[in-house]
């Protein structure tokens, strides 16, 4: 049986729908948030929301619960019916249901196709293309994995084929704190407030702050998983961990056998490179991205806070237009506290490069605060 395009618009699962709803627990309420949000999504741009199944409902987990699929790809938007897809990828998010039918995301990324197969729990697999089939891929490889539960998160078992080399399997990503899951706004609050936010600063922003805002929370998803390594691999209070330690974590991170010169460890982490960095302990920890000529997918801090984290700007540093660095600090339950940098440069020209990285301290040290103040780029 072949994956299924998330453009496709029919998916090989149980899913969910008016007929068989009544039998089922109540939605929880992040999925009801997620529905919403592609609603006024679909409406903002001229659609209409229609009738179709983009919402799979099984057990993930082998727990006997229903866990939770969005795929929007398979949003049925009348009117605007590619909204969703761009180049036949789509964003495909599960969804973890735990005690009092609360559930939380553990797993979110644009996927070419995916399928759900029968079983206890029910399978999952997942085809990628591009840099999402690891380091050094060509935009026009593709690769397949089905996902498997740990306990704590969804990482990839197996590869289930490929053109090409052998795909590497990815360690499991760290599962979400409790007060993640309280904390975290969904993209519904998140934008609501950011749309506040910018027409509280100038009421001309009430033109273009839903689509300004969307774009916004789309670099917010795309680095969730980034925020989630660093979590991951915070130190606890009084924690000095050693390089071996650190790859042995659950991050998510595919460790390399052998580190990039002048660095500790080296990985990948879906289109980010990763790093450790240190004498003879690991000290920082970085993810960082190169693209030529393109707008910054990412937004590590506000990731972070959609995570749990506490996250302050402390310092910055204007070095050009559209240059910079920012530093923030940052407490995390069961964390000591950190430094997070953020160094970024979006390319001025077409044919200059773009870069974003973001380096957590491993020292458990506070930045000084430095000011804030005149430095936009």
């Amino acid at each position: 049986m072949r994956l299924r395009a998330v453009a496709a618009g029919v998916l090989l699962a149980t899913l969910i729908d008016p007929a068989i709803a009544q039998r089922r627990p109540p939605l929880p309420a992040v999925i009801l948030e997620r529905i919403e949000a592609l609603d006024a999504r679909c409406r903002e741009a001229g659609g209409r929301p229609g009738q179709g199944r983009y919402i799979v409902a099984r057990d993930f987990t082998g727990d006997g619960v229903l866990d939770y699929l969005v795929s929007e790809g398979d949003y049925p938007c009348t009117g605007r019916p590619a909204l969703f897809r761009s180049d036949g990828e789509a964003q495909v998010e599960l969804f973890v249901t735990g005690a009092g039918n609360r559930a939380q995301r553990t797993f979110a990324d644009r996927l070419m196709a995916f399928r759900v197969l029968d079983g206890q729990p029910a399978r999952i697999q997942i085809a990628r293309r591009g840099a999402g089939c690891g380091a050094g891929a060509p935009p026009s490889q593709q690769c397949a994995a089905e996902l498997a539960w740990n306990g704590a998160g969804f990482g990839e078992r197996a590869s289930v084929g490929r053109v090409g080399d052998a795909l590497p399997a990815a360690a499991a990503p760290a599962a979400p704190s409790a007060r993640a899951a309280e904390n975290a706004e969904g993209e519904a609050a998140y934008r609501a407030r950011c749309r506040q936010d910018l027409v509280r600063a100038s009421a001309d922003a009430a033109r273009w702050a839903d689509q300004e805002c969307a774009g916004r929370w789309r670099r917010v998803a795309a680095s969730r998983s980034a925020a989630r390594a660093m979590l991951a691999l915070a130190p606890a209070p009084g924690e000095r961990a050693t390089t071996a330690a650190l790859r042995a974590k659950p991050s998510g991170i595919a460790w390399a056998a052998r580190p990039e010169r002048g660095e500790l460890a080296s990985g990948r982490l879906g289109a980010l490179t990763a790093g450790l960095a240190g004498s003879a302990a690991p000290a920082t920890l970085t993810l960082s991205w190169t693209a030529i000529g393109a707008e910054i997918p990412w937004d590590v801090p506000e990731a972070l806070r959609q995570e749990g984290a506490t996250v302050v700007e402390r310092a910055c540093t204007r070095t050009g237009t559209g240059e910079g660095e920012r530093v923030f600090a940052g407490t995390a339950p069961g964390r000591a506290p950190f430094t997070l940098t953020v160094s970024e440069r979006t390319a001025p020209t077409g044919n200059a490069t773009s870069y974003y990285s973001a380096a957590l301290a491993l020292d458990g040290a506070p930045p000084p605060r430095r000011g804030t103040t005149g430095c936009e780029f």
